[in-house]
């Protein structure tokens, strides 16, 4: 009788220890890393330009690098043509409220170095053929000196790589410089960006 009992208490711990260790949680085995789990990483450089300006004879370009997730450095640059030739290399610090790095909506302010340049210089006809004439002072041809930016602008990183920059904006930009030899020249000036470029 008392084998009986020691071999049915045995028997039924033996049972509840292979219930509990059929229901304990197993270790779960390491996935191997394909392309489709791999994590992204996030580009820290931009390299674009305007892709059209070119055709005109034009251009505008940057090279934007992250600092940290909400703020960006850029040098561009740009010579367009307005009611005279603007050209200009700046320095920018972009600021990204929505902390994605160099993706998304962004507000920069930058100096830089400029200069216009006069569209068109028409010598007076009297200058040119008489001798002894006294001709009037008709301006500098063009002019140099700081400038001062603002701009906002917003950045798609496309692809599943995230390797390809498309960027727009709009600001203003003012140009430090003497215009009381010229008055045709304009200190402040509108700006636009509409670049592609390559992030790596």
């Amino acid at each position: 009788m008392f084998t009986r009992s020691v071999r049915t208490t045995a028997l039924a711990m033996g049972l509840a220890t292979l219930a509990l260790t059929a229901g304990a949680p197993r270790p779960l085995r390491a996935q191997p890393q394909t392309a489709a789990t791999a994590t992204v990483s996030s580009p820290r450089h931009v390299l674009s330009i305007n892709p059209f300006l070119p055709l005109a004879g034009y251009f505008q370009g940057e090279f934007e690098t992250k600092l940290k997730e909400n703020v960006a450095l850029a040098v561009s640059g740009a010579h367009a043509r307005l009611d005279d030739y603007y050209t200009s290399l700046d320095v920018k610090l972009r600021l990204y409220p929505q902390e994605r790095g160099l993706e998304g909506f962004g507000l920069a302010a930058g100096g830089g170095f400029g200069r216009i340049r006069e569209d068109s210089y028409t010598e007076p006809l009297a200058c040119i053929a008489l001798v002894g004439v006294v001709c009037p002072d008709v301006g500098r041809r063009s002019v140099s000196g700081a400038t001062f930016s603002v701009e906002a602008h917003y950045q798609f990183l496309l692809g599943r790589a995230r390797k390809t920059s498309v960027a727009f904006g709009a600001g203003a930009k003012r140009y430090f410089v003497d215009t009381r030899s010229n008055e045709s020249f304009q200190e402040l000036v509108p700006t636009l960006r509409l670049t592609i470029g390559y992030a790596f």
